[in-house]
């Protein structure tokens, strides 16, 4: 399988920018100081209950249903290197939200040399379980937010 697969999202700018509300009001009251911040039931239904949303509407289009959730921060005080994530998810959506020009995602072969890299300006689904991180850029702003979804019914099509 691929490591990545760019999605097309006619409203991109619109759903990042709900997204982002969305982030700040979540992390008003708190300091973000881990790389992955997974998202409860009740916060991903409130998400969700905001009428005409767009992310949910574009997740139909594409005939997928969110099971979970999550925020990835790179700052400075947040750390990341080469992993795998959990099993059983392998295709994940990856939605850029605020300060993702010049980042990356970029995937590893098993003797550590990189396999891929892409930029993350364009939502895409992406194969966690080939090792990968995220790398900043020397013109890379923080904070670097992007959300990251599961589906009950796995995007692993566009993967192969």
């Amino acid at each position: 399988m691929k490591p990545y697969f760019i999605l097309d999202c006619p409203k991109q700018q619109k759903i990042a920018d709900s997204l982002c509300g969305y982030y700040t009001g979540i992390t008003a009251n708190r300091t973000i100081t881990s790389f992955w911040t997974s998202l409860n039931r009740e916060e991903i239904k409130n998400y969700f209950s905001i009428p005409n949303v767009e992310l949910k509407n574009w997740f139909n289009s594409l005939g997928l249903k969110v099971r979970d959730m999550s925020f990835t921060v790179c700052n400075e005080n947040t750390k990341v290197s080469p992993h795998i994530d959990k099993k059983p998810v392998v295709a994940k959506i990856n939605f850029p939200v605020l300060n993702t020009q010049d980042t990356y995602n970029v995937w590893f072969n098993e003797d550590g040399s990189e396999l891929a890299r892409v930029e993350c300006t364009k939502p895409i689904v992406l194969n966690s379980e080939i090792k990968h991180t995220v790398e900043m850029g020397k013109t890379a702003k923080y904070p670097r937010v992007q959300f990251s979804f599961c589906f009950y019914n796995e995007p692993l099509h566009l993967l192969k």
